[in-house]
């Protein structure tokens, strides 16, 4: 028999694609009933990333340095108030994730990582000692025992809310090895084909993306695309460190047994914010074309207690509770 022409199966290939992504993005729908849904929340004004008022937020939970107009920050403080009263641990929440973004990137540090991606980094926090590093200095607190001074350490911080952006680039990108960019974290493409993207990242090596506290902020379709994108643009061996808030975890602490999840997800549809807590089950069919490393997905606070080889640990008390899944997974070989 014949075979067909290249361009027959070349045109077959698009259809494929959509075909793969409807069968993914049907996988996830699976892993989150209806009863899930509390309310259908107009569109994000920011959608390549965490909405505005989400990092005034963080920000204002977290001690942060950043000085919002007056408008802005009351809407911040009066939305944080609100979801502080349904979810006491959420300060605490915060908190913890940076700490495991200090652990994870020491941890791909070690494992020979020297580029970095922080995908949604947000506005920078304020010193907090070396167990809440920003990424590049997390990993040059492990590389430079290896390498020495000199160590190799690049990475590109990205934000498209413009006082993330903005305060990124004073504060984190002052370095020789870091560079901040105002982009849409949902184009992976365009963001990696930036010329100052491109000369900072060696992309014909292995990358550490960081997409921590970042797909929430986003519905299935847009999740599914930057996962794909990222495993399909990337070289061979990167990695992507992922957190996620969880919709299936029990109630935290202080909460008296409260849903606080589901009235999150109400106060933020009520401020224009659409926001998709997800399962361990939705986030597995997330990765599914990766390879999830151990300990797997797992709560974030379980998520190692340390870099280089680790193990799940044990909580050591309410102040280590998130919230939310943490995940690292490795791209595999064409």
């Amino acid at each position: 028999m014949v075979p067909p022409p290249q361009g027959d199966r070349s045109a077959r290939r698009p259809l494929r694609r959509v075909r793969r992504h409807r069968r993914q993005t049907r996988q996830l729908k699976d892993h989150t009933s209806d009863d899930q849904h509390v309310a259908r929340p107009s569109p994000l004004p920011h959608p390549g990333g965490p909405p505005p008022q989400v990092s005034g937020v963080a920000d204002y939970f977290t001690g942060g340095m950043y000085n919002a107009p007056a408008d802005r920050e009351l809407a911040d403080r009066e939305l944080a108030d609100r979801l502080r009263a349904a979810a006491p641990w959420l300060p605490q929440s915060l908190r913890a994730h940076r700490a495991h973004t200090t652990r994870v990137v020491r941890h791909l540090a070690s494992e020979g990582f020297h580029q970095y991606l922080d995908l949604g980094c947000g506005l920078p926090y304020s010193d907090q000692g070396d167990e809440a590093l920003h990424p590049y200095d997390a990993a040059r607190s492990i590389l430079v025992d290896v390498h020495g001074a000199q160590a190799d350490v690049r990475t590109v911080y990205v934000d498209n809310y413009g006082p993330a952006y903005g305060q990124a680039n004073t504060i984190l990108a002052e370095e020789r090895g870091t560079l901040a960019v105002n982009a849409d974290a949902r184009k992976v493409d365009e963001l990696l084909a930036l010329p100052s993207v491109a000369s900072k990242l060696r992309l014909d090596r292995p990358v550490a993306v960081l997409a921590h506290d970042l797909l929430p902020w986003m519905g299935d379709h847009d999740a599914v695309d930057l996962v794909n994108d990222l495993n399909r643009l990337l070289p061979s061996g990167s990695a992507l460190s992922l957190t996620h808030t969880a919709n299936d975890l029990p109630p935290g602490p202080e909460s008296e047994g409260k849903d606080s999840i589901r009235m999150m997800s109400a106060l933020y549809a009520e401020a224009g914010i659409a926001f998709h807590p997800r399962s361990a089950g939705h986030l597995r069919a997330l990765l599914n074309r990766w390879s999830v490393q151990e300990p797997g997905v797992v709560r974030t606070e379980l998520w190692g207690s340390g870099y280089g080889r680790f193990a799940q640990r044990p909580l050591t008390g309410a102040a280590d509770f998130t919230g939310a899944y943490a995940a690292v997974a490795l791209t595999t070989a064409p």
